[in-house]
């Protein structure tokens, strides 16, 4: 337990360096759009090829991908579906609708939840996190833009234009991880050193990120919005305890279970700002959305992560 807490301490102490970096404009708001390029596009791939390309496929392994895989279809079909009872519960603006359920549904299992499960629970955790992002990605660009559109018609734009974004590099690098392991392959050793140097970064680079993203987000006019708290603690507490307890009586791996609810507990995913945007709703909102659930989730992610280590053994 002290492991886990000394940990999650030293991550989460990172992301105050990129706060205080922001406030001292040695690292200023503009800055943030080159370190998540570098972060997504770069050092994460990296970190989660070398992480899958490294383990040993077994049998088990291969038994609890499929249940990771239609675990996370599963939790944000009910996800989304719940979403809807709890906006129309809250009496939320039609307009504002989707935008809602976005932050309320959506995780940021990304740039977020790949270092802090490495750091937490290790690389095969890491594995089974890049899995269920896979599904995250693949549902943000299909069922995510019907559900931000909520309330309203959406032109469909074509095919190729909405599968285009779900090939993001940490996607592809998942997927050609999951298919070197499968098939029995391994990187050469000079470039296994490599992109594994390159990876290292990752860790601090994200919680550096989250602290820049904080600092140059307006908190005190955030908690004046008492929906938007409602909703960001729906997010973080009611949504994994939920889950936690929808499947740690199923009769599924333990490694299932931590991932199912440990993804469940992480803060909306950043992308949902660029979507709402896209599809021209309320940005500012959904901004607000993911700067407020990442700034509680300093607090909430913590205990959880303690807690699930506790319980599974970790």
């Amino acid at each position: 337990m002290l492991v886990i807490l000394t940990k999650i301490a030293i991550i989460f102490s990172m992301a105050g360096v990129g706060f205080i970096a922001n406030k001292a404009k040695a690292l200023p708001d503009e800055s943030n759009g080159y370190l998540i390029s570098l972060l997504m596009n770069i050092t994460a791939p990296c970190m989660l090829l070398t992480s899958i390309t490294g383990k040993e496929l077994t049998a088990d392994t291969f038994s609890a991908t499929i249940e990771v895989l239609i675990g996370t279809v599963i939790f944000f079909l009910i996800g989304m579906a719940v979403s809807y009872g709890i906006v129309k519960l809250l009496r939320i603006d039609p307009a504002d609708q989707g935008v809602y359920m976005s932050i309320l549904t959506t995780v940021n299992t990304g740039f977020m939840g790949f270092p802090v499960t490495k750091a937490a629970f290790g690389n095969e955790a890491l594995y089974f996190m890049a899995v269920s992002n896979i599904i995250l990605n693949i549902y943000l660009y299909s069922l995510g833009l019907l559900q931000i559109n909520m309330g309203s018609k959406r032109e469909f734009k074509g095919l190729k234009k909405t599968l285009k974004p779900m090939l993001n590099m940490c996607s592809l690098a998942a997927i050609l991880g999951i298919i070197m392991l499968f098939a029995g392959l391994k990187l050469p050793s000079f470039l296994n050193e490599l992109i594994t140097g390159i990876g290292d970064i990752t860790v601090p680079l994200s919680m550096i990120v989250v602290g820049v993203q904080l600092g140059s987000s307006k908190i005190l006019s955030i908690i004046r919005n008492p929906k938007l708290i409602g909703i960001s603690l729906i997010n973080l507490i009611l949504w994994p305890a939920l889950t936690f307890l929808a499947v740690n009586w199923l009769p599924l791996h333990q490694m299932t279970k931590l991932i199912l609810t440990y993804a469940a507990a992480f803060p909306t995913a950043v992308i949902v700002v660029a979507l709402a945007a896209k599809e021209r709703k309320n940005s500012q909102l959904a901004a607000e959305g993911v700067a407020l659930t990442t700034l509680f989730s300093m607090a909430t992610l913590p205990i959880i992560t303690m807690l699930l280590s506790a319980y599974y053994g970790l």
